[in-house]
């Protein structure tokens, strides 16, 4: 049977090939192509952990295609179409050169904020669409779903570790008599000290989405915050998927946000921590999400089905 020929172009060195989740994302991605295609790989790059790479395709119409270890390229040596995938906080090259190039079919983004694309898409924004966001490392987060369910006694501290406390000063708004550290700690004890506590802090980091909402998903412990502006491939619903307070009309960016913002979230937090059959309620739904979305397996078949590949076979 003859299999149409692609190259997949990304980025990835011995450094950054298992740094995150979505590194190694892309070799799963390559290797269920191959099921479908005959595939070659435009993949190495030494420089990927320090600079862009600048990559070449047939139909290009920019001549500035420059790709970041977060990013992956499908094309068509058939026929020069081409789809963009990318896990990036931001608009980059990739995602914005070719936008106009009739050869560029789908752009799919994980950090997917409708008025913020279609600001830089403009006429072109109907090609871009939502896709999902991943969880950071490799931890299994079945394994840890699994432990949670047999913890009866768990904190009613709101739980939060992270990094880039200097680009989320919401944090220090927030009383201290409700929040759990923030500091980071390594993972193993990150997700022994997640598991134990009814309710985890969802809070933006350069992107909307955060890995920490993800693990929070897979392991199924509730997450508070803000409700997302940004939008994923399947949506997810507030108060449904996630414990959600109202935007105030004056936030421009919830990591930025002021002592009047962190009461609103603290006045929600006290309203739900009690309520464990609420509590219950959106740990199965978000754990439920994460199963139909965000495993690997279902990934691959969605996506597959969002980049229409079946019409290159």
């Amino acid at each position: 049977m003859h299999k149409p020929k692609i190259t997949v172009h990304s980025s990835c060195n011995e450094v950054t090939r298992y740094i995150r989740n979505y590194n190694y994302f892309w070799d799963r991605l390559t290797d269920y192509l191959k099921l479908y295609f005959e595939v070659e790989e435009n993949r190495y790059f030494e420089k990927a952990d320090s600079e862009r790479r600048k990559i070449e395709l047939s139909k290009e119409i920019s001549n500035n295609i420059l790709l970041l270890d977060c990013e992956y390229i499908i094309e068509n040596k058939e026929n020069g179409e081409f789809h963009i995938l990318s896990v990036s906080d931001t608009l980059t090259h990739a995602c914005l050169n070719e936008r106009s190039n009739p050869y560029c079919k789908t752009i799919l983004i994980s950090q997917f904020h409708p008025k913020n694309i279609e600001i830089h898409a403009k006429e072109h924004f109907y090609k871009y669409r939502p896709w999902i966001y991943f969880q950071s490392l490799f931890q299994d987060l079945d394994l840890w779903y699994f432990k949670r369910k047999y913890i009866k006694n768990k904190s009613n501290t709101l739980y939060f570790r992270g990094t880039s406390h200097q680009d989320r000063t919401f944090l220090y708004h927030l009383d201290k008599n409700y929040v759990s550290d923030f500091h980071p700690v390594d993972s193993n004890q990150y997700f022994n000290e997640l598991i134990r506590h009814k309710l985890a802090l969802s809070i933006d980091g350069r992107g909307e989405f955060c890995y920490r909402d993800i693990e929070c998903f897979g392991c199924g412990v509730p997450i508070i915050r803000f409700e997302y502006e940004s939008v994923l491939a399947q949506p997810l619903i507030p108060n449904y998927h996630y414990i959600s307070i109202p935007r105030p009309s004056d936030m421009e960016l919830y990591r930025l946000g002021t002592k009047e913002h962190a009461e609103l979230l603290i006045k929600k937090y006290l309203e739900v921590i009690n309520n464990d059959e609420l509590l219950d309620f959106i740990s199965k739904n978000a754990r439920e999400y994460y199963e139909k979305n965000l495993t690997f397996n279902n990934i691959l078949k969605n996506t597959h089905s969002s980049l229409n590949l079946n019409n290159w076979l």
